[in-house]
């Protein structure tokens, strides 16, 4: 890790690198106030000192600046490094300045359960883990992070690449994940096998997914990458061509997100306006869907529709609505789905878009997300009788769907994407609103069954 100390003077702030990476103010003592990441290591440092900034900066701000005499800068190989080491940087430091975003509560990190046999992923707040200390042997920690927000970002982002389990009962049922690719092997299948061969390696398997996680919570993305690498060869090499496949896949995603910017501040930076920060993505997402043959005059309207049950019962859908950018909750609605038989995931698609259309009286989109891929996309088309542009989510690799005809046309962004980002936070909100019906709907059955 080379770390360059620089004075603050412009033509030193010139020779600053212009990568991405972390920057640390220092005072007359050497003591570091003040931690922050930046894609562009020179422009950041430089904005600090430049007049119109420090008119248009806050008190605080001005009061940091005053306190500066140099700069360290450690480069990274990307943005996605660059915030983790910021955070490592703001945990062993403590710097004066940094105010980390605390969602009402205090910071929050990611830990690895490393003693256990099979470990978990835990989003942890400073206050549980003060009281760990001493930590427990192979305890791993990461953070602190601005809000819960930037870790899930974070984490979604990882679990792309390196698949783990989120459940919390482990009862020999794999988890939803599993289906989906973001979860193998699932430890709820683990844990109820008989001990044998088979469940040692699924379980090695499953410790060596949440070692390699840990690395990149560190910042060692560039080893990481080397043993997908070696697992690939290797596993060509015995014709595991399946296996060799996946590792290849993980091996995308990782460049991806290696190579493109993470920038989670969309969702928490609260020093710039909303409306701002979201209509720049909306550009880009109209940019991103007129590439692909599908051309929106405007993305004023947006829906998104969720539809999900559990255990095959209690199904519902879920409508919420972003009007110029920002969630608009008293447009939200949700559906007790009706559909009879066997339900399945398009019938019940369909159902949901025929109850909304079914109201003229409620202003059309300019833009329909629904939750799911082409079985999904494509009932919701079939379904609408208007010319309203529809795209899908798909949950597994966070493609996007676009229907052209009777085909259908799938992008693929980087995890680090923006505009995708912007159609995950989208999609988790008509998720979040889904389940809090489930909750509704199955408290009020369980009291009417008493």
């Amino acid at each position: 890790m080379d770390r360059h100390r620089t004075t603050v003077f412009q033509k030193n702030i010139q020779k600053i690198t212009a990568r991405p990476g972390v920057y640390l103010y220092c005072d007359a003592n050497g003591n570091v106030i003040y931690v922050g990441k930046a894609k562009n290591l020179r422009k950041r440092v430089r904005q600090y000192f430049s007049q119109h900034h420090s008119n248009d900066a806050g008190l605080k701000t001005n009061l940091l600046v005053s306190h500066i005499a140099s700069v360290d800068t450690i480069p990274t190989d990307s943005e996605f490094d660059a915030l983790l080491l910021e955070a490592t940087m703001i945990r062993k430091y403590l710097p004066k300045y940094n105010a980390v975003a605390r969602d009402d509560k205090s910071p929050l990190y990611i830990s690895i359960t490393f003693d256990e046999l099979l470990p978990r992923i835990l989003f942890t707040r400073k206050t549980m883990i003060d009281a760990w200390i001493p930590l427990p042997k192979r305890r791993f920690i990461a953070g602190p992070f601005q809000s819960r927000r930037v870790a899930r970002l974070l984490m979604q982002s990882v679990r792309r690449i390196i698949p783990y389990c989120t459940q919390k009962r482990r009862d020999g049922r794999p988890c939803f994940y599993t289906h989906i690719g973001l979860c193998k092997p699932c430890p709820s299948e683990i844990t109820t096998m008989p001990k044998d061969n088979d469940r040692k390696r699924l379980m090695r398997a499953y410790r060596a997914n949440l070692r390699r996680i840990a690395l990149l919570l560190s910042g060692k993305a560039r080893r990481v990458r080397t043993q997908l690498e070696y697992a690939m060869r290797e596993s060509a090499d015995r014709m595991a061509f399946e296996q060799a496949q996946e590792y290849k896949r993980q091996l995308g995603t990782l460049d991806m997100l290696l190579t493109h910017a993470f920038d989670p501040s969309v969702y928490t930076d609260r020093t710039s306006e909303p409306t701002e920060i979201y209509q720049t993505r909306l550009t880009e997402l109209a940019g991103v869907l007129h590439r692909h043959g599908l051309s929106v005059s405007s993305l004023n309207r947006i829906e998104c529709i969720d539809v999900s049950m559990i255990q095959g019962q209690w199904a519902v859908g879920s409508l919420v609505v972003f009007t110029n950018s920002l969630p608009d909750t008293d447009e939200y609605r949700r559906f007790r789905i009706k559909i009879s038989g066997r339900p399945n995931d398009a019938g019940m698609m369909a159902e949901v878009v025929n109850r909304r259309f079914a109201h003229p009286e409620w202003p059309f989109p300019d833009l329909l997300i629904v939750d799911g891929g082409k079985p999904q996309v494509g009932a919701a088309v079939e379904a609408i009788q208007e010319k309203i542009p529809v795209i899908g989510l798909a949950k597994r690799f966070e493609e996007i769907v676009v229907p052209s005809g009777k085909e259908f046309t799938i992008i693929r962004l980087s995890p680090a994407s923006p505009t995708l980002q912007l159609l995950q936070h989208i999609r988790d909100e008509a998720h979040r609103f889904a389940k809090r019906y489930h909750t509704v709907l199955r408290r009020s059955i369980i009291l009417q069954s008493k």
